[in-house]
């Protein structure tokens, strides 16, 4: 098992107009505030006009600890299985501080856009790793 520290994680949630006033809690309140600015902050979550012309919603964690276990198609995020789903979505961009991975992270009723910042001593490792996390889901599904 490895265990990893992102300094980020970043998960986003995606709505229409309409669904998004029915489906977050001020709903109203969050649409009115996004209309004038294109972006607010309200209770921990970011929101704002994507290019598409729905609404992101963004949960970003800091300092996230995530472990990757011997051929799992699993990782663990703060303590919780989580499904990473390499096989849809694997990117990597060096950015100057971190690298960032963007994929889709499975939760219970939905398949969540999220992006993981590693900082660059840990980097390498951690891709290499996720790869053959990858190459295990990949196996799986032929199976």
């Amino acid at each position: 098992m490895s265990k990893y520290k992102l300094d980020y994680l970043a998960k986003y949630y995606f709505y229409e107009e309409d669904e998004f006033v029915n489906s977050v809690e001020d709903g109203e309140y969050i649409l009115k505030q996004i209309k004038e600015s294109n972006r607010f902050d309200y209770k921990g979550h970011s929101f704002k006009y994507t290019k598409f012309k729905n609404i992101s919603m963004s949960d970003t964690q800091k300092d996230v600890d995530i472990e990757i276990k011997e051929n799992s198609i699993d990782v663990v995020i703060n303590g919780e299985k989580k499904h990473l789903d390499l096989i849809y979505k694997f990117e990597t961009k060096q950015l100057e501080d971190h690298v960032r991975i963007a994929t889709r992270i499975s939760e219970e009723i939905d398949d969540i856009s999220c992006l993981l910042y590693i900082d660059h001593n840990q980097a390498d490792d951690f891709i290499k790793e996720l790869k053959f996390v990858k190459k295990l889901q990949q196996d799986n599904m032929n199976k």
